[in-house]
Protein backbone atom coordinates (compact mmCIF):
# COMPACT_ATOMS: atom_id res chain seq x y z
CA UNK A 1 0.00 0.00 0.00
CA UNK A 2 1.31 3.76 -1.24
CA UNK A 3 1.09 6.37 1.34
CA UNK A 4 1.95 9.57 1.10
CA UNK A 5 3.02 12.12 3.44
CA UNK A 6 3.21 15.86 3.52
CA UNK A 7 5.77 17.72 6.32
CA UNK A 8 5.87 21.49 6.44
CA UNK A 9 9.20 22.48 6.23
CA UNK A 10 8.90 26.55 5.30
CA UNK A 11 12.74 27.03 5.74
CA UNK A 12 13.17 23.86 4.09
CA UNK A 13 15.81 22.32 6.80
CA UNK A 14 13.08 21.89 10.15
CA UNK A 15 9.54 21.01 10.60
CA UNK A 16 7.45 24.31 10.81
CA UNK A 17 4.69 25.33 12.08
CA UNK A 18 1.30 27.46 10.79
CA UNK A 19 0.88 24.73 8.27
CA UNK A 20 -1.70 26.51 6.60
CA UNK A 21 1.02 29.55 5.66
CA UNK A 22 3.53 26.84 4.51
CA UNK A 23 4.53 27.15 1.18
CA UNK A 24 7.23 24.24 1.38
CA UNK A 25 6.53 20.97 2.02
CA UNK A 26 8.60 17.68 1.36
CA UNK A 27 6.52 15.03 0.21
CA UNK A 28 7.26 11.70 0.82
CA UNK A 29 6.03 8.38 -1.21
CA UNK A 30 6.41 5.33 1.51
CA UNK A 31 5.29 1.92 0.21
CA UNK A 32 5.76 -1.34 2.10
CA UNK A 33 7.17 0.35 5.45
CA UNK A 34 9.92 2.48 3.16
CA UNK A 35 10.97 5.62 1.51
CA UNK A 36 10.27 5.91 -1.94
CA UNK A 37 10.56 8.83 -2.97
CA UNK A 38 11.11 12.35 -1.24
CA UNK A 39 11.00 15.68 -3.31
CA UNK A 40 10.24 19.43 -2.27
CA UNK A 41 6.64 20.78 -3.30
CA UNK A 42 7.04 24.66 -3.41
CA UNK A 43 3.62 26.19 -3.24
CA UNK A 44 2.68 29.71 -4.23
CA UNK A 45 0.45 31.98 -1.49
CA UNK A 46 -2.42 31.05 -3.89
CA UNK A 47 -1.83 27.23 -3.41
CA UNK A 48 -1.77 27.40 0.50
CA UNK A 49 -3.90 25.86 2.25
CA UNK A 50 -5.20 29.25 3.95
CA UNK A 51 -5.73 30.24 1.05
CA UNK A 52 -7.70 27.33 -0.30
CA UNK A 53 -9.42 27.38 3.32
CA UNK A 54 -9.72 30.90 3.62
CA UNK A 55 -9.32 33.39 0.64
CA UNK A 56 -10.52 31.38 -2.39
CA UNK A 57 -13.89 33.27 -3.49
CA UNK A 58 -13.26 31.22 -7.32
CA UNK A 59 -14.97 28.12 -5.22
CA UNK A 60 -11.59 26.20 -6.38
CA UNK A 61 -11.36 24.17 -3.72
CA UNK A 62 -8.87 21.62 -5.15
CA UNK A 63 -5.09 22.50 -3.34
CA UNK A 64 -1.80 20.01 -4.58
CA UNK A 65 -1.70 18.85 -0.68
CA UNK A 66 -5.08 17.21 -1.10
CA UNK A 67 -3.08 14.72 -2.87
CA UNK A 68 -1.43 13.28 0.35
CA UNK A 69 -2.62 10.96 2.95
CA UNK A 70 -1.35 12.56 6.39
CA UNK A 71 0.43 16.18 6.78
CA UNK A 72 2.81 16.41 9.73
CA UNK A 73 3.57 19.96 11.25
CA UNK A 74 3.78 21.57 14.20
CA UNK A 75 0.79 23.91 14.37
CA UNK A 76 -2.35 23.68 12.89
CA UNK A 77 -5.68 24.81 13.83
CA UNK A 78 -8.65 22.27 14.38
CA UNK A 79 -10.59 24.04 11.84
CA UNK A 80 -8.12 23.26 9.34
CA UNK A 81 -8.10 19.66 10.36
CA UNK A 82 -11.29 19.33 9.86
CA UNK A 83 -11.48 20.36 6.58
CA UNK A 84 -8.48 18.07 6.03
CA UNK A 85 -10.35 15.12 7.07
CA UNK A 86 -13.12 15.80 4.76
CA UNK A 87 -10.24 14.99 1.68
CA UNK A 88 -9.15 12.12 3.76
CA UNK A 89 -5.78 13.50 5.00
CA UNK A 90 -5.02 13.08 8.76
CA UNK A 91 -3.28 16.07 9.95
CA UNK A 92 -0.80 15.48 12.87
CA UNK A 93 1.05 18.43 15.11
CA UNK A 94 4.28 16.70 16.19
CA UNK A 95 7.15 18.52 18.08
CA UNK A 96 9.67 16.20 16.26
CA UNK A 97 12.03 18.63 14.25
CA UNK A 98 13.28 17.17 11.89
CA UNK A 99 11.35 15.96 8.77
CA UNK A 100 13.35 12.53 7.97
CA UNK A 101 12.93 11.42 11.72
CA UNK A 102 9.01 12.34 11.49
CA UNK A 103 8.72 10.02 8.65
CA UNK A 104 10.91 7.11 10.21
CA UNK A 105 9.12 7.16 13.18
CA UNK A 106 5.77 7.61 11.57
CA UNK A 107 6.59 4.20 9.60
CA UNK A 108 7.49 2.80 12.30
CA UNK A 109 4.69 3.52 14.57
CA UNK A 110 6.45 5.20 17.30
CA UNK A 111 6.14 9.00 16.14
CA UNK A 112 3.92 11.17 19.16
CA UNK A 113 1.49 13.54 18.06
CA UNK A 114 -0.56 15.90 20.15
CA UNK A 115 -4.18 17.15 19.51
CA UNK A 116 -4.21 20.62 17.55
CA UNK A 117 -6.17 23.45 19.37
CA UNK A 118 -8.24 25.77 18.17
CA UNK A 119 -6.30 28.28 16.06
CA UNK A 120 -3.10 26.85 17.54
CA UNK A 121 -0.28 29.45 16.54
CA UNK A 122 -2.13 31.18 13.87
CA UNK A 123 -1.98 34.62 13.60
CA UNK A 124 -3.69 35.08 9.93
CA UNK A 125 -6.57 37.23 11.46
CA UNK A 126 -9.30 35.26 9.86
CA UNK A 127 -11.31 33.57 12.96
Amino acid sequence: MKTIIAVSSQNKKTISAHAGACRNYYIYTIENDKIITKELLELAKEETLKYTFHEDTNGNSKNKLFDVNIILTQGIGTGATSKLAMQNIKAYVIEETDPDTAVDLIIKGELKAVIPSEHAGCSCGNH
